[in-house]
Parts: C-alpha cells; structure tokens; sequence
C-alpha cells in the first residue's frame, strides 16, 4: 500500500464574485482525505481590481493562499496538483512538486510531438474508467517530471485526480451558505 500524499490546491471565485477562497485537500493515494483547510474569503475592490488587472488572481492565489495555506497544513503532500496555469509559478515558492492537471481538450489534441514540445504529457489508464488526464509542470522544474510521474501513475490508478477538485468547490459552496466569512 502506497504512503504517497497528494495535495489539491485550488482558488475559487466566491458566489458573489468580488472574492476569492482558496483550498488546499490533502489526500491519501486513494483519494481519502487527510487535511483540508481553506481561507476565509479575500474580498477584492474594484480599485484592486483596476490597478492589479490580470495579475489580481495570481496574487491572490499564491502570495495570499496558495503559500500561506501550504505553510499552514501539518501533513506535507509529496505532490501539488492546481486546476489553473497560473499556479504553477506557486513552485518557485515552495519544495513540492507542483502540476497542473485537467482534462485535455479532445479539439484540440496534439501529436505525441507536439505534446512533448508543450511539456504536457497524457495519462490514461486502460483497466480503469477514469477519463485520461493532461498534466503539464512548470518549464523551470523539467526534474518534477522525472520524479513524480511514476507517482502519478500509481495514484491515477486509484481514482481520478480531477474529482478532489469537485469536493473543494462544493465545500467552499457549503461554507459560503453557512458562514459568513465565507461569502
């Protein structure tokens, strides 16, 4: 039975969408919860808004969330999936591994060339009927391929590695109707 700790961070636009809740779900290589924490909603101004632009959800999502959250948690996942490109360049702050993972846009698919030009790769087990994944790294960290995609394999086995992010949002849905802080 594997140890292996995989982590899900995500940022989501509240309800109301003038504020942002990020999400970190720490999991066992079957998909069984671990830790879960979140932060409260970080409201945003339509100044904020204007004079950070497109940097605003970067912001927010690493220095604001991502970092602190990952500073916050007591167990350390051995990788960090995130649901954005964006939060990729959160690796230049922290030691885990991190990946982008989504579904890949069947429009669109690539040659197996082209894939490795991207530095995407595809995972898609055959004895399961989890739909294939797209991770991608960032460019700077080329050495997180080597070491985690065999550990990606193993627990992509296990359940699929998008559904977590699903659960994060319903939670974050949840704690918006019951709390305040949340909203």
């Amino acid at each position: 039975m594997s140890k292996l700790k995989i982590g899900f961070y995500a940022l989501y636009e509240t309800e109301i969408q003038d504020s942002y809740v990020g999400t970190l779900l720490v999991t066992d290589s079957y998909g069984i919860p671990l830790e879960f924490k979140c932060t409260h909603s970080v409201k945003v101004t339509a100044i904020q808004k204007a004079l950070y632009g497109e940097r605003l959800q970067p912001y927010i999502g690493i220095e604001l969330c991502g970092v602190p959250l990952m500073k916050s948690i007591t167990i350390s996942p051995d990788l960090l999936f995130v649901n954005a490109p964006y939060l990729l360049t959160m690796r230049q702050k922290i030691t885990t591994p991190i990946i982008l993972i989504n579904r890949p846009d069947g429009e669109s698919m690539m040659s197996t060339e082209e894939y490795l030009k991207s530095g995407k790769i595809i995972v898609v087990h055959e004895y399961n009927n989890f739909p294939p994944v797209e991770i991608q790294y960032h460019p700077d960290f080329a050495k997180d391929s080597k070491t985690t995609l065999e550990n990606i394999n193993e627990v992509s086995a296990n359940f699929d590695l998008i559904e977590p992010f699903d659960r994060m949002k319903k939670s974050v849905e949840i704690l918006g109707k019951t709390d305040s802080k949340f909203k």
